[in-house]
């Protein structure tokens, strides 16, 4: 009893223990456990049966899924050929004389054929035609003016003599006076040193890279300036009173004032530099499509922009990549007149993406190289 008095706390702890373990072993072999091992046992003999049983295959599902599939694939068939009749539908190649009054389109390039009727030549002439006409005052919609000249100037001076009988006076009322008078006279501010012109006056030769360049140059440009055009139309039409006389169109209502410059990347072939073009879309030219980076710069009110760049990328594959604004300074203002609605210089960036099944049959052999065949082999 001594023991048992001295290490009572021990003897306590054991009966706990046993009688616990007791319990715990009566509740195991009471529950379910045993049940739910049977159970899992019988599904997994049930599946590894099934899993050995030949396959029951639906004809009819087959049928209707090969069905489905060869839908798709018309109806992805007949997208790809609007999507290549939508990008080259304003993109038309420039034509040649045949001979008797006829013409034909410049691409593909026959060098032999070129070469023996020196029709290297006729395509530059026939570029810088074009070129001028993307700017040209009889371009419907465009309506082009420029900064008076010192001789508009000086016979505003001569007008106005006998009203203002200061030189300096008159000189400032002169120029002032010949502004507006020329802001009025057009829609927009445009000229020819905004245009990057590809080839110039007096060059007779190219190879045919270069012939294919400047074939991209001119597509671009024209759409540049088609955009500027359906954007001053849009903002005219939707300020136009019903029934009222359209007023006289002018820079002060236009949209877009000015087109101060173009730049365009015409190569399609990164790997001349070596560096790849960085973008916000990271796209490079490959065998689904090349991919021609531009920027140009205009002078208009802010709240205008997305109205251009949504213009622009509505009437062909572009993609308008980054914008820019700063403020006129005093030298794109000196001879201008653009309203008395604040105006911002704003830098368009963009790419115009051409889709390879539409340009790699008219592609020049040195720049085939660069886009490659679809999974189709075309």
């Amino acid at each position: 009893m001594r023991f048992v008095r001295e290490n009572l706390f021990y003897v306590i702890l054991a009966a706990v223990v046993v009688i616990g373990s007791g319990v715990a072993i009566f509740y195991y072999i009471g529950s379910d456990i045993g049940n739910t091992l049977k159970s899992r046992t019988r599904v997994s003999k049930q599946l590894s049966s099934l899993a050995k049983q030949d396959l029951k295959v639906n004809k009819r599902a087959v049928d209707e899924m090969k069905e489905r599939i060869e839908l798709l694939k018309k109806a992805n068939d007949g997208d790809l050929q609007a999507c290549l009749k939508f990008n080259k539908e304003y993109l038309p190649v420039i034509s040649l004389p045949e001979g008797l009054g006829s013409t034909r389109p410049a691409f593909p390039i026959d060098p032999a054929k070129w070469n023996r009727e020196g029709l290297y030549y006729t395509f530059i002439k026939a570029y810088l035609t074009q070129i001028d006409l993307t700017i040209s005052p009889l371009r419907q919609g465009l309506e082009p003016t420029s900064p008076p000249t010192v001789q508009e100037i000086e016979a505003e001076r001569a007008r106005l003599a006998e009203k203002f009988t200061d030189p300096v006076e008159a000189a400032a009322k002169a120029s002032q006076s010949a502004k507006l008078h020329k802001a009025n006279a057009g829609l927009i501010y445009v000229g020819p040193s905004a245009l990057d012109r590809y080839f110039t006056v007096g060059q007779t030769r190219a190879t045919d890279d270069k012939i294919w360049e400047g074939q991209v140059n001119l597509w671009v440009t024209n759409e540049i300036i088609q955009a500027i055009i359906a954007t001053n139309q849009q903002w005219l039409a939707e300020h136009q009173i019903p029934g009222a006389p359209a007023p006289k169109p002018s820079v002060p209502r236009s949209a877009v004032k000015r087109l101060t410059n173009i730049t365009i990347n015409e190569s399609i072939a990164p790997a001349r530099t070596g560096i790849p073009r960085r973008s916000l879309t990271q796209r490079e030219t490959g065998g689904q499509y090349a991919v021609v980076p531009y920027k140009f710069t205009v002078i208009m009110p802010t709240r205008h922009v997305r109205r251009l760049s949504r213009t622009l990328e509505t009437q062909n594959y572009h993609t308008v990549t980054n914008i820019t604004m700063t403020e006129v300074g005093p030298t794109a203002r000196d001879g201008f007149y653009y309203g008395v609605e604040p105006v911002m210089q704003v830098v368009i960036e963009g790419e115009l993406l051409l889709l390879a099944d539409w340009i790699r049959p008219l592609l020049p052999t040195q720049v085939a190289m660069h886009v490659p065949p679809g999974p189709g082999g075309k």
